[in-house]
């Protein structure tokens, strides 16, 4: 035991010489680039650093800290040989190395189940129609191994989180970004109306004189759609957990005030449906009580003055535009526009499909928007993407990996575990991303990927399979 001790020891300290030599060259590097570069270099540099040193401290806990933390800030990125890395590519590549070497030393291979076997074919079935069915494969595959970085937190996480106690801590570091991101975007917002800031605004995105905020999310609808799964994890543990605390309840008031405000559509729907959700499975649960559905009356009121005082108008309007234009309505119209043409290049590949990101090759706004000449075409719908992208094969995967996911989540739902609350909130959140997906594509970016890992894992730890031992040892480089 005393020579472990030792060995620990001695390679934390070879950690510790290592980490100051980085932070020197890091200084040097930056020094460099304040007196002869572009300073944005500098905070980028910085930041680097410190994700590298978080990292690596308190194993795995850092790592997946940096991992939930950075796949939630799409927004940002810089420009690398025409690629734009985001933090969650810089978060993927150091996460995945050091986990590569703590496989080595520590001997804890991953045990793959059937679910995780269907990722892997989705993720193939992007490469292989990039490769071989692409008019452009040097650029589809590019755009393959980006898909590949955003899938690649589920498998961080199947791997690093391997018992019910890393579950937990892990869970509870995704309500303490959500939260702070609801925070995020409700201090953009306030900001906005009070001083005028552009920051975290999407200022014109849906009506030319309404802004929503996006906070370090890619877009409002994604922002609405992040926050609003925030607000049911919330309300899950309020509800089937065995202590009611009064403080879920206002995180879930912040979180779905924050979701109203994003003035997403498909957003709000889903987190109405999820809601629901959520209560039909409480009523069933022994450990609620009549009480805490009765609390949660004022608060929903609360929210529907506050929603209906700051931005109830605009979303009436929106929702009226939706109602009485149908397809004719601007943003519905653009959505359909791209949809449809994707759907004309499905029966050219319907097998492989065309490849990743594929219809930006073909499909230009100038045809039909001629001011929108620089703006690529997404396809926003996920199932549609995914069939163009990929085709029968790479659809086939992933709904087979839906499917064999709800199995398991409907099987661990019968049981009775301490930890339900959490797979109920969980198995809330992705159907609420599975309803605004369907406008508003989030798969291509990892924070949908770090649900799905974390969900996946719950279910299959609450079905009584995973390592009865604890993964919180040091990795061999640092101590715990």
């Amino acid at each position: 035991m005393l020579e472990n001790a030792s060995v620990t020891q001695s390679e934390s300290n070879i950690m510790w010489r290592l980490s100051l030599v980085a932070v020197i060259a890091a200084m040097i590097i930056v020094g460099r680039v304040a007196l002869e570069e572009d300073l944005s270099w500098v905070a980028w540099t910085l930041v680097t650093v410190a994700v590298a040193l978080l990292t690596l401290i308190r194993w795995p806990y850092g790592a997946l800290f940096v991992l939930v933390g950075c796949s939630a800030m799409p927004r940002f990125f810089v420009e690398i040989f025409g690629w734009k890395a985001r933090p969650e590519h810089f978060a993927v590549g150091m996460i995945f190395l050091a986990v590569f070497v703590w496989v080595l030393r520590r001997k804890k291979f991953m045990v793959l189940q059937t679910i995780d076997y269907y990722i892997i074919i989705y993720i193939l079935c992007n490469y292989m129609s990039s490769a071989f069915s692409s008019p452009l494969p040097s650029a589809t595959l590019r755009w393959a191994l980006m898909n590949n970085l955003a899938v690649l937190p589920y498998f961080l996480i199947r791997l690093l989180v391997r018992n019910m106690e890393a579950l937990r801590k892990v869970f509870w570091l995704v309500l303490g970004v959500g939260f702070a991101e609801s925070c995020y975007g409700l201090l953009c917002y306030a900001s906005h109306y009070a001083f005028g800031t552009a920051t975290g605004m999407g200022i014109g995105y849906y009506l030319v004189d309404v802004a929503a905020p996006y906070g370090s999310l890619y877009e409002p609808n994604l922002f609405g759609a992040y926050t609003a799964v925030c607000a049911v994890l919330f309300l899950a543990l309020y509800l089937v957990g065995e202590k009611q605390s009064r403080g879920f309840l206002i995180c879930y008031l912040v979180a779905s005030l924050a979701a109203a405000l994003s003035l997403s559509r498909a957003a709000l729907i889903a987190l109405v449906v999820a809601s629901g959700w959520v209560f039909w499975r409480a009523r069933r649960h022994e450990t609620t009580q009549r009480s805490n559905l009765m609390s949660l009356v004022p608060v929903s009121a609360l929210i529907l003055i506050m929603g209906v005082t700051v931005v109830g108008g605009v979303v009436r309007e929106r929702f009226a535009d939706l109602f009485s234009q149908g397809l004719e309505e601007e943003t519905a119209l653009t959505r359909y526009v791209v949809i449809a043409e994707a759907l004309k290049d499905i029966p050219n590949h319907p097998l492989l499909g065309t490849g990743t990101s594929s219809l930006q090759l073909s499909f230009e706004w100038t045809t039909y928007v001629p001011e929108w000449g620089n703006e690529r075409a997404w396809i926003p719908n996920v199932i549609v993407r995914i069939l163009h992208d990929t085709g029968l094969f790479g659809l086939s995967a992933f709904l087979a990996f839906v499917i064999s996911l709800w199995l398991k989540i409907r099987q661990a739902l019968r049981g009775r575990n301490s930890q339900l609350p959490m797979l109920v909130g969980l198995s809330a959140g992705a159907l609420l991303y599975s309803i605004s997906f369907q406008s508003t594509d989030g798969t291509i970016l990892a924070f949908s990927w770090v649900h799905l890992g974390l969900l996946a894992t719950a279910a299959i730890l609450l079905n009584g399979v995973g390592d009865s031992s604890s993964n919180t040892g040091p990795l061999p480089a640092t101590s715990a």
